[in-house]
This record gives C-alpha cells, sequence and structure tokens, in this order.
C-alpha cells in the first residue's frame, strides 16, 4: 500500500472497536497487511459454511446483511453498517462461516488475514481484551455455560434436579470431552468412559439420588447401615440406601456437585444412543436368553451376541472397554433403565466451613502433635512448614528409605517377568521403579507392608480417615530423614527441623476452605506453599510443564497475578525433565473438566493468553493472598506452583479420555516433586 492508503485504513481503524485500542504504529504495521475488496449490491462477501477463508473484514463504506441460508430460506439475521468488522470468530474459534455475507449496497472492506488477526491478539493486549469484552459480554459467547449453571442453581435451590430440564442446556454446552454430543447414533466411547467412571458403579441400576452435604443424624455411621458404592476415578463417599437408590456425600462448594451432574448428562447422552439400539423387543428377548444361560458366557458368545445386535466391531471394543465383563448385563439395565433419574438436593444453609472439614481440621492438628510432639499452635519458632498440595504417593516415594534399598530387586523381578515398562526409556532410573511400585506391591503385598513400615520409621505419618472431606493428608518429619538415603534427585538440608503437610488433591471450590484452615492452622510457622498439579494444556505437549504466573477464574474472567517466577528455580526444573519444556503464563481455574468447549478453550488461549486449564488454582492462591494480607501467615511466605501436562482438550486423542502413558505422566511428575522438595528442604 501506498503511504496515503496505509493514512486512509488507519483512519478507519481509529473508528472501530477494538482496532482503535492499537497504537498508532500497530495500527499502522496492520495496514501494511490488509488489502482492499469492493463489493457491488447484492454480491456475495462470505459464505455460509466456507471452511477455508478465515479473513477477518473491516467495512470502511457502505453496508451488508448476514443470512441464514442453511435451510434454503435465506433469512435475514442482521446487518452491519460501516464502521464494524465481521468474521472474526471464524478466525478466532476456528469454526466455519456461520452465516453468509452479502452487500446491501456497494461496500469496501479492509480484509485481515487470519493468522494476522491472530497474531494481534498476542501483540496488543488492550486489544485482546476490548475484543474479549465484546465476544463475551455483547454477543453472549458463553450464554450456554451461563443458562447451564443458572438452571442447575435454580434446580439446587429448589432441592430438586430435573434431568428433563437439564439435559438441553448440556446439549449447548458442547463439551470438549464430549465431541459427539450432538449426534444421535455415533456414540462417543472416550465421553462415555470419562463419566462412568466418575459416577457410582451401580449408575445403570440407580433410579434415585440423594445429595447431601452433611450426613443425616439417623445414619451418621452410613457404613453401618448401607453398602459402599465405588466411583472408581472420583473420590466419593456414595452409599446405596435402598436398590436403585444411593445417597451421595457432596464435598464443600458447588464444583463437586456440577461434576456429578454434568457427568451425568453426559452418561444420559449416550446411555440413550446405546437404549435406542436395544430397545426392540427382538433384542431384549435376544439379551435375555443369553443371561439366563450363564454356561455360555464367554467372550467369543457375549461378542457375537453383540454383533448379532447390530453393534459393529469398533463399538463392541468400545462396550467391552467401559464395562468389561458385564457389557451384556449393563445393556439390558440401559434399557430397562431410561435414563428415568430422580436427584434430591439436601444442602445446608451457609454452610461455609462444614463440621466434616472441622473435624478434618482437629485430625491434621492432633496428628501433628502425635507426630512432633507439638500441636500446630506451639510449634517452636525454628520448625518450618511446608503445605505440599500433591497426590498420595509421589512425595513420600521420594522420602521413602525402602526404595534405594530395594531397587535392584523390583527391577529384576520385572525383567524376569517381562514387564512392558522394562522396554521403555527412562530418563530417569528412579520413575521407572515408582512406576513398577504398584505391580510390585501387587504381587508381593509383604513388601508393600514393609514399604509402609519403613516410611514409617522416617518421620511419616499418614492420615487415612478424610472425615468424608476425600482428601488424604501425611505429614513428614524431616528431622527423622538425614540419617536415611532417599531419592538422589532430593536434597535436604543437614539438621532441618521442618514440618512438610502433604495434602491430596482438593476438588474445584473445596480447596478455597481447605486451604484456609490450613492456613489458620499452622500460621506463622509457614514457609513455603506448593502446588503441584496436573493440567490440561492449550500450547505444548503432554509431559510438558506449566509454571503459572497468573490464574483467570472462569466465571467472573478474576485475574490474580502470581509472583514473578524465579528464573534460576525454573531453569533447574527445566534441567530435570530433559526433552520437555516449561511454559509460563496465566492458567484458567475451570468450574469443571465437562464445563468446556473449544470455543472457550480457544477464546482464553488469544484473549488473555491461558496456557492450560486447571480447576483449584484461583481458589487456593486468592486465600493465601488474603491470608499473607491479614498477617495469619508471613507476608514474605514462599508459593511454589507447577502442574504437569496430563491432556490437551483441544486434540482429540490426547484429551482426558486417552489414557496418559506412563513415560508421558510420570518423569514430569517426579521432576517437579523432586524440584518443590528439594528447594523447600534445602536450608
Amino acid at each position: 500500500m501506498s503511504t496515503l492508503d496505509i493514512e486512509r485504513v488507519t483512519t478507519v481503524f481509529e473508528r472501530v472497536i477494538p482496532f482503535r485500542f492499537l497504537t498508532q504504529s500497530e495500527k499502522r504495521e496492520l495496514a501494511r497487511h490488509v488489502t482492499q475488496r469492493d463489493y457491488r449490491v447484492g454480491e456475495l462477501i462470505v459464505e455460509q459454511g466456507d471452511e477455508e477463508d478465515d479473513s477477518v473484514f473491516i467495512l470502511a463504506e457502505g453496508t451488508v446483511e448476514t443470512r441464514d441460508e442453511a435451510d434454503g430460506s435465506a433469512g435475514r439475521v442482521g446487518v452491519i453498517e460501516a464502521g464494524h468488522y465481521f468474521g472474526e470468530r471464524e478466525s478466532l474459534f476456528r469454526e466455519p462461516r456461520r452465516y453468509s455475507v452479502r452487500a446491501v449496497e456497494p461496500a469496501c472492506c479492509y480484509v485481515v488475514p487470519g493468522d494476522r488477526f491472530l497474531g494481534l491478539l498476542g501483540e496488543s493486549r488492550a486489544f485482546a481484551q476490548a475484543l474479549g469484552t465484546i465476544l463475551r459480554d455483547k454477543h453472549g459467547i458463553f450464554e450456554a455455560f451461563d443458562r447451564f449453571k443458572v438452571e442447575l442453581v435454580r434446580a439446587v435451590n429448589q432441592g430438586y434436579v430435573s434431568m428433563d430440564r437439564l439435559l438441553p442446556y448440556y446439549l449447548e454446552l458442547e463439551p470438549a470431552l464430549h465431541p459427539l454430543v450432538r449426534s444421535e447414533t455415533e456414540i462417543d466411547f472416550g465421553g462415555l468412559s470419562y463419566a462412568v467412571r466418575r459416577l457410582p458403579e451401580n449408575v445403570t441400576r440407580t433410579f434415585a439420588f440423594l445429595l447431601i452435604d452433611e450426613i443425616p443424624e439417623p445414619y451418621r455411621n452410613p457404613g453401618r447401615f448401607f453398602p459402599e458404592v465405588r466411583t472408581p476415578a472420583r473420590r466419593r463417599d456414595v452409599w446405596e440406601m435402598l436398590p436403585g437408590k444411593v445417597m451421595v456425600l457432596l464435598r464443600n462448594g458447588l464444583s463437586d456437585l456440577m461434576d456429578l451432574i454434568t457427568n451425568l448428562c453426559l452418561y444420559a447422552v449416550e446411555a440413550g444412543k446405546i437404549r435406542s439400539r436395544v430397545k426392540t423387543p427382538d433384542a431384549l428377548s435376544r439379551i435375555r436368553d443369553y443371561l439366563e444361560q450363564p454356561e455360555s458366557h464367554s467372550a467369543a458368545a457375549r461378542r457375537g451376541l453383540l454383533q448379532r445386535l447390530g453393534f459393529g466391531d469398533s463399538e463392541v471394543d468400545g462396550l467391552e472397554s467401559v464395562w468389561p465383563g458385564r457389557t451384556v448385563k449393563t445393556l439390558y439395565e440401559i434399557a430397562c433403565h431410561r435414563e428415568m433419574f430422580s436427584i434430591d438436593v439436601r444442602r445446608q444453609r451457609n454452610n461455609y466451613n462444614s463440621r466434616s472439614l472441622e473435624l478434618w481440621t482437629d485430625q491434621v492438628g492432633n496428628a501433628t502433635e502425635r507426630l512432633v510432639g507439638y500441636q500446630p499452635s506451639a510449634l517452636p519458632a525454628d520448625v518450618r512448614v511446608h503445605i505440599i498440595s500433591s497426590n498420595t504417593h509421589s512425595v513420600t516415594n521420594c522420602l521413602n528409605p525402602w526404595f534405594p534399598a530395594h531397587m535392584d530387586e523390583v527391577c529384576e523381578w520385572a525383567r524376569r517377568t517381562g514387564h512392558p515398562y522394562m522396554d521403555l526409556e527412562w530418563e530417569h532410573p528412579y520413575d521407572r521403579l515408582y512406576a513398577l511400585a504398584r505391580d510390585y506391591f501387587a504381587a508381593f503385598p509383604e513388601e508393600a507392608e514393609a514399604s509402609r513400615a519403613a516410611e514409617e520409621g522416617c518421620g511419616v505419618l499418614r492420615l487415612e480417615e478424610t472425615a468424608s472431606t476425600g482428601v488424604q493428608v501425611q505429614l513428614i518429619d524431616v528431622s527423622r530423614l538425614h540419617e536415611h538415603t532417599v531419592d538422589p534427585g532430593v536434597s535436604v538440608a543437614p539438621r532441618s527441623r521442618d514440618l512438610i503437610v502433604n495434602i491430596d488433591y482438593a476438588f474445584g471450590e473445596q480447596a478455597r476452605h481447605i486451604i484456609k484452615n490450613l492456613l489458620m492452622l499452622f500460621g506463622h510457622n509457614l514457609e513455603s506453599i506448593n502446588f503441584l498439579g496436573k493440567a490440561g494444556a492449550l500450547t505444548g505437549a503432554r509431559g510438558d510443564v506449566l509454571a503459572p504466573d497468573a490464574f483467570v477464574g472462569q466465571t467472573t474472567d478474576t485475574f490474580q497475578p502470581l509472583p514473578a517466577p524465579d528464573e534460576e528455580a525454573r531453569e533447574r526444573l527445566a534441567d530435570r525433565i530433559p526433552g520437555h519444556q516449561v511454559h509460563t503464563g496465566p492458567l484458567l481455574t475451570v468450574d469443571g473438566t465437562l464445563l468446556q468447549n473449544r470455543r472457550m478453550l480457544r477464546f482464553y488461549r488469544h484473549i488473555w493468553g491461558c496456557l492450560g486449564i486447571e480447576m483449584e488454582g484461583i481458589h487456593y492462591y486468592l486465600q493465601v493472598v488474603e491470608a499473607a494480607q491479614l498477617g495469619v501467615i508471613p507476608h514474605d511466605i514462599r508459593s511454589r506452583l507447577f502442574y504437569y501436562v496430563s491432556d490437551l482438550p483441544l486434540e482429540h486423542t490426547a484429551t482426558l479420555s486417552a489414557p496418559l502413558a506412563a513415560t508421558e505422566g510420570i518423569p514430569p511428575l517426579y521432576a517437579i516433586t523432586r524440584h518443590i522438595l528439594s528447594e523447600a528442604l534445602a536450608g
């Protein structure tokens, strides 16, 4: 473009939000990349459904109209006048063109290439924030999330959740973990497997759910009255009160309830597809005949029946992977059930700090006294306390002398038995040892007991009872580790009197209540707060590490910056995971694993620069900031926050429903664990 043309285009940018928020030099640079296109009356500018062109159009002169031509009616949707832009959604969200755009009168457009438009979002935060406000507040791109949550909260307040009312709102969400939610026939086995593992294992036989956050007085000891029900991939307290009725104890906050209901919605959608295949009298008769002849229940007979019912080979494999060994019986239950759920919700009023959490906090305090001889409030001033939010194994494994002492025999057993982990490449030999440990302990239960005894002997106290919070705790007296051999990647300063409080992952909003009580419990003895989590990444690869410099809250777009990262410490962590990257940037704290779709993820990736998503970060850290400002904990407390990448929610083949390989998850998990322990206990 000539200098005159650049000035003319720049003048147009001044009239169009969000382009007016670019600096003058940014406007002039952008003008060099745009092309001018002129259109006659009635001429097509954008074709509905086009997936090739992702350009953004700035209307300099004239008027255009958007039309929905999908059904052949070509109905007008809206009119766009000069001084506005269109086409940004297709570029930002990688979607086909929603509508056709035609010129109503002679029109002049300045066309910005899609990749250049996305580049602006990373180059100008003012431009990105202005566009985000328009998309969220004026265009309502997240209205589906708002409607779903409003309906659920309304139902919870009334004490009854109607699946018939809620399911249409769920379908509008189009969750990233449920890509086939809109398909009426194709079964989404990845999503179904994810949901089934997080629901009570008798969900196909359950009609009534009683959801509570306090156990009713008559059933104060529910295990005495009712059998427990497993939820394989989510720690929940569930009891079967009667055949077809279960009682579920919810964690603090809305996150746990939201997770349960959204997974139930996913299950209902997919169960409906399955039921449509087997609800005919002939199909039900075939299933009954099979179930009444247990002698014919071989794998081959089961597969043959499923194929005769109309399921293809890949579908049979999918059903068998979700319900191994009981597929046919489950199909019969689904056919008879019809997703007829009754969901009663009974929540306590003003239940900020529930009785369960009070009991949990009391257990932690009393266990501290058993371990080191002092209640938390009476700890000597030179006892430094480090809170670590991680898991129930990596911290104690790294500090347990049993592992260095038995490494050779574990590996010899694995070689002798042909364990597949021996054929994998491991950067750190102890990572392989920890990976093998679960199977080794299953083969030799007495060694599992010996390992537990070894960790107890060097100052590890486990609190297995969670007081119905679902959060296990390990207390570690570091002063008793000095004479023992630990993981060679962990450095412990001599004569340290430190105390480690390692807590299992809280769930969503529950993290706020858990950490608040711990901060008040250990107060001025706190030396560091450490979060070791797993996250879905919007950049990078599985096994990479995310080091957040801020959190963004999904519901309100709350932005919480973190202290500037220690670059030297970050480099030390990177040295522990060769072949993987450590990414620094904001993380999005989402309301739930199913309360996200690809549009939302791309919005936060491009508008806010988020590297990934997780569920507890902002809830944890806001409490730390508040406690420091109020003087509950030292104002200069050290914080270390790292997440390893467990899934890539924008990629179908690497979501949470796709298994994480051992060499993808274990190395970054233990690299972060060694880093946190070494940094905290160095002196």
